[in-house]
C-alpha cells in the first residue's frame, strides 16, 4: 500500500496526483489565466496547504534538495520587502505550495509511468496539430505559413513546442524500453514536423538538437560501432533531407527572421541588470525604456537565467542554478528521464524564458513541474531508507 510504504495516504495522493493532471490539462482545455489560476488555487493550493500541515510537512525537509528549494524560493522576499508589493509574496507562496504540495503529496509511480509520458506527448501533439487544423480550415492560417498563436491558456506556440520536445525527451525511454520503435520514430518525424513546418520555432529545433545529441552519445557510449554507424546514419539522412527541402517557402520563413535580435536584447538586458546592481537587480516590476533595433519595445529578456537575476538579482540566480544542478543530478543518479525534460527545458528557455515567479504560466510546466518530479522521487527513496 502507498499509505505505507511512503507515509502518505493512497486517497490523498491520488487526489493530488488527479488535481495535477487537470492543472496541466487546464493549460489546453482552459482559455484563459483566471480558469488555471483557479483550478491551482481550488484543486491544489489550499487543500494542499490543509494536508501539508496535517502530514507535517510530509518529509519535504528531510532531503538536502527540500532544504536547497527551501533557500531559494526565502531569497525572493528581499525582492518583495523593497518592491512593496504583496501581489508577489502571494506568488512567493504559490510557488512554495505548488513546490512542496507536488513533490510531497503525489504518486511519483504514476508520473514516471510509460501511460503518463505517452499520453502526455500525444495529448500535447493533438492539441497543436487540431489547433493547426483549425486555423488552416477557417482561413486564418495559410499552409506552409507560421501558426503563430494557439487557442487556449498555452496559446505561445513557442512554449507549446518546446513543451513538445520535452514530453518527447521523458516519453523515447519508455517507448525504447517497451520496444515501441514505430511509435517512437513516429513521434520524432511528427514532432520535427510540428516544430519546423506547423509553427516553425527555431527554439524547438535547438531543443531537437539537444535531444538528438544525448540519444547520439547513449547510441555510442552502449552500443559501440553499432551506435556510431546508426548515429552516422540518421545525420546522413537529416543532412539529406535537409537538402531536399533547402528552398522551400517555409524553410526561408523559418530562418529569415535571423535571431530576432536576441544577441541585442540579451547585451541590453544584462546591462540593465548591471545598472541597477548585480546583487539585487532591477526589481520586480522592472520594465526597460530601451528598444531594439527599429524602435521595437522589450518585453522581457527572454532567457529565463537573466530574467531571474535581472527581475530578482545574483543571489535568487545563483540559488535558481543551485537547486537545477542538484536535480539534473540527482535526476541522473537515480536513471530519472525527468531530468532528461528539465535539461531540454532549461536549453530552449535560454532563448525564450522570462519570469518564473508568478502566477502558474507556462514556465511552471515547462521548469517546477519536471524538477518537482524528480524531487518526489528524491523524496521517495529518502522515504524507503527510513522504514
Amino acid at each position: 500500500m502507498l499509505s505505507e510504504k511512503y507515509r502518505v495516504n493512497a486517497k490523498t495522493a491520488a487526489y493530488f496526483s488527479g488535481a495535477l493532471v487537470l492543472f496541466l490539462l487546464s493549460f489546453i482545455l482552459g482559455n484563459s489565466a483566471k480558469f488555471t489560476n483557479n483550478v491551482f488555487y481550488a484543486l491544489i493550493a489550499l487543500p494542499g496547504l490543509f494536508f501539508l500541515i496535517k502530514q507535517r510537512g510530509a518529509d519535504v525537509f528531510d532531503d538536502r534538495l527540500g532544504l536547497a528549494w527551501l533557500v531559494f524560493i526565502l531569497c525572493f522576499l528581499a525582492p518583495a520587502f523593497y518592491a512593496e508589493d504583496f501581489q508577489f509574496y502571494k506568488h512567493i507562496v504559490y510557488i512554495a505550495l505548488f513546490v512542496f504540495v507536488i513533490a510531497g503529496l503525489t504518486n511519483v509511480d504514476f508520473f514516471n509511468s510509460g501511460l503518463f509520458a505517452r499520453s502526455q506527448f500525444w495529448i500535447v501533439f493533438l492539441y497543436m496539430l487540431l489547433s493547426a487544423c483549425y486555423g488552416w480550415a477557417t482561413g486564418r492560417f495559410e499552409i506552409g505559413h507560421r501558426v503563430d498563436i494557439l487557442p487556449s491558456r498555452m496559446d505561445n506556440v513557442i512554449y507549446a513546442s518546446i513543451w513538445l520536445l520535452c514530453a518527447l525527451g521523458l516519453a523515447l525511454p519508455v517507448w525504447r524500453k517497451q520496444g515501441r520503435w514505430l511509435e517512437a520514430a513516429a513521434a520524432v518525424i511528427l514532432s520535427l514536423f510540428m516544430v519546423s513546418f506547423v509553427v516553425q520555432t527555431r527554439t524547438a529545433l535547438v531543443g531537437a538538437v539537444f535531444l538528438g545529441g544525448l540519444w547520439a552519445l547513449h547510441a555510442m557510449r552502449h552500443y559501440k560501432k553499432q551506435g556510431v554507424i546508426a548515429v552516422l546514419a540518421v545525420a546522413l539522412l537529416s543532412l539529406l533531407a535537409m537538402w531536399l527541402v533547402k528552398d522551400e517557402g517555409w524553410v526561408t520563413q523559418l530562418f529569415a527572421r535571423g535571431d530576432s535580435h536576441r544577441l541585442e536584447l540579451l547585451s541590453i538586458m544584462v546591462g540593465e541588470w548591471g545598472k541597477c546592481g548585480w546583487l539585487m537587480g532591477c526589481g520586480v516590476e522592472f520594465q526597460t525604456t530601451q528598444t531594439l533595433t527599429g524602435g521595437m519595445a522589450i518585453q522581457h529578456p527572454h532567457n529565463i537565467f537573466v530574467a531571474m537575476g535581472l527581475y530578482t538579482g545574483a543571489m535568487s540566480l545563483v540559488m535558481f542554478v543551485v537547486v537545477m544542478a542538484m536535480t539534473l543530478w540527482h535526476a541522473l543518479r537515480l536513471r530519472c528521464a525527468w531530468g532528461v525534460y528539465l535539461a531540454s527545458a532549461l536549453v530552449m528557455l535560454n532563448f525564450d524564458g522570462s519570469k518564473l515567479i508568478g502566477n502558474p504560466d507556462e514556465l511552471w510546466v515547462l521548469v517546477l513541474f519536471p524538477a518537482v518530479m524528480v524531487y518526489a522521487q528524491v523524496l521517495r527513496e529518502h522515504r524507503i531508507k527510513q522504514q
